[in-house]
């Protein structure tokens, strides 16, 4: 076991943020690397048994605090990226990390600059839908993929936390990891009072077709995702959301234990960067075709 412990902070205390906070009180060490949670912070005054509840200024400017966990709503997160970075910290930031491909391109830059890591969590790609798109021995055509959802306050506020495919860039993302690179070639955009619908269409190099939906409304409580593929055989491929083969820990501590490898490996997993980088293009490219006034 390594003699270094390196100090932890939560910031944001929603759902993500309290699963963080639990899994690192639960679990101290993984691969002969250990932590301390130093402490959470939130808007509310909260007491968590065992953690201390800290000013966010705190976060930054303790040199026994090494990494720090944004679990925050979209429109916080540059703000919290930049300044953990620019105080020397490493930096685990729920998606999107930016909310436009320039700032994110600039927040790995100024990691690279200052030493230290920079990594977007997105747990969705933590189950195995590569494996069992993978395990189809007959090619796909076309790829539907949907996610129906109600407003919590922020996600609907396209000009503070994003706009549709930004807010929601994993959608982007799990696509780009099963089906390669994209280009955005339309799409549509409608909005009531109550609700939003969001449509991409979008293309791989060779001309195969991925449609991406997304639904938000007032009236939706329950969150439904799905993602299904139709084979050149005609049938349809349903994908469901299972973890992978063996996997022991919650996604959470997965993706926890990932950051803590390019941590102490100095080294920022490349595949995410690159993957983090082009999502923000396509959304980008796909809010020029379907929102080009925002």
């Amino acid at each position: 076991m390594s003699s270094k412990i390196y100090g932890v902070a939560v910031i944001g205390l929603g759902l993500a943020g309290r699963i963080r906070v639990g899994d690192l009180t639960n679990s101290t060490s993984y691969d002969k690397i250990q932590w301390c949670l130093k402490g959470f912070v939130s808007r509310r005054s909260l007491e968590i048994e065992g953690v201390q509840q800290l000013a966010e200024s705190e976060v930054f400017d303790r040199k026994d605090i090494d990494a720090i966990l944004i679990c925050t709503e979209n429109g916080s997160h540059e703000r919290l990226v930049r300044r953990g970075i620019e105080n020397g910290k490493h930096v685990l930031c729920e998606y999107p990390l930016a909310l436009s491909s320039r700032v994110a391109k600039e927040f790995f830059n100024l990691a690279e600059k200052k030493g230290v890591i920079l990594h977007e969590e997105n747990i969705g790609l933590l189950f195995n839908y590569k494996e069992q798109l993978d395990n189809s021995s007959i090619p796909w055509k076309h790829c539907d993929i949907s996610v129906k959802g109600g407003y919590n306050g922020w996600i609907e506020d396209h000009e503070n936390s994003g706009p549709p495919f930004v807010c929601n860039i994993g959608l982007v993302e799990t696509v780009c990891h099963l089906c390669g690179d994209l280009k955005a070639v339309g799409g549509s955009f409608s909005n009531t009072e109550s609700s939003f619908e969001a449509v991409a269409h979008l293309e791989t190099p060779d001309k195969r077709t991925v449609t991406i939906t997304l639904n938000r409304s007032k009236d939706c409580y329950a969150r439904e995702k799905s993602i299904v593929f139709q084979l050149q055989d005609g049938s349809e491929l349903n994908i469901s959301p299972t973890k992978t083969s063996g996997a022991k820990p919650d996604l959470f501590l997965q993706d926890f234990h990932k950051f803590m490898d390019e941590i102490v490996s100095g080294r920022i997993d490349q595949e995410m960067k690159a993957r983090t980088m082009r999502a923000l293009e396509i959304a980008e490219d796909i809010h020029r075709l379907i929102m080009p006034k925002l």
